[in-house]
């Protein structure tokens, strides 16, 4: 390593919190430092690479090409510097313990067991605590430290907490067999506004997806039935009782017809969540492989019965 590298190293984290946040005091909050150390470090960093990383642009700063340049190299040292970090602590004696993961009942079924089975062959002396909640008290499991991680949809920010998205899955209109809609290759979410949907309840992921989506297509969805399992919803649509928003269904449900829906906000985002703070060995573990492999199972999860 030469002596530029040497002393632009300590810098990167620097940079790389600019870049991800595009604001002085917003990179201060995530480094826990004065807005003015982040402001003199990135100058320092100009000095050091002889040229400029950020400029000024109205009343703020930006990156200048060379500091475009740079940050993917930063978040590289800085990923690297991570798992080396993460494969030291699962070397440790201690790696041992409970892993609590809070999720959704949709994600119960194929995803949950993807996940835990893969983390297993590695770690085969680990007990999971699972608990299948709402995606709002998921959450709170997580705020209160009940649970390490939660798997929830759609993802959702709140501050000291960090979220990782594992897979888009695109959402289906179930109707009953026989229904006006159900011979349809695909259908504009608004030409279901006149009918009574089943839902899962208020506080469950597809709930927040119906009410978002329906208020796009520039209606309020008339909800006849609400439950808390999807294959409910469905029993209840293969009854003629109402259409659902839902997943698609790997298997098919009996009675029910899957129309796709073309609207652009038609889908789910599933993903993890998990508080910035200091954690155990296991749930740092954990974090590692949902990071590297947590798309790739989670599709596997998704796709494969």
């Amino acid at each position: 390593m030469d002596v530029v590298s040497r002393r632009v190293l300590p810098m990167l984290p620097v940079l790389a919190a600019f870049a991800e946040t595009g604001q002085t005091l917003a990179a201060a909050d995530v480094l826990q430092m004065p807005q003015s150390t982040v402001s003199r470090t990135l100058a320092r960093l100009g000095l050091e690479l002889g040229v400029p990383v950020v400029e000024r642009h109205g009343r703020g700063i930006r990156l200048t090409p060379a500091g475009e340049a740079l940050v993917p190299h930063a978040a590289a040292v800085l990923a690297a510097a991570d798992a080396g970090v993460d494969a030291v602590r699962v070397q440790e004696p201690g790696a041992r313990g409970t892993i609590t993961i809070a999720f959704q009942g949709t994600l119960g079924e194929r995803v949950v067991p993807a996940l835990v089975r893969a983390f297993l062959r590695e770690h085969p002396a680990t007990r999971f605590e699972l608990l299948q909640v709402s995606r709002t008290f998921c959450l709170g499991a997580v705020e209160d430290g009940t649970a390490d991680v939660a798997l929830i949809s759609p993802l959702e920010e709140r501050e000291g907490m960090s979220s990782l998205r594992l897979h888009v899955e695109p959402l289906v209109l179930v109707v009953p067999q026989g229904h006006r809609l159900a011979t349809r290759p695909r259908v504009d979410f608004h030409e279901a506004a006149a009918e009574t949907f089943v839902s899962m309840k208020p506080g469950y992921g597809m709930r927040s997806l119906l009410d978002r989506l329906a208020a796009d297509a520039g209606f309020t969805p008339r909800v006849g039935f609400e439950g808390d399992e999807l294959s409910t919803l469905r029993g209840l649509v293969s009854a003629s009782l109402g259409v659902a928003l839902a997943p698609r269904d790997l298997h098919g449900a009996p009675g029910c017809v899957e129309v796709p829906v073309t609207d652009a906000g038609a889908f789910r985002e599933i993903g993890a969540s998990w508080l910035d703070q200091r954690t155990t060995t296991l749930a740092a573990a954990f974090r590692t492989l949902l990071r590297r492999r947590g798309r790739r199972l989670t599709e596997i999860g998704l796709h494969h019965p």
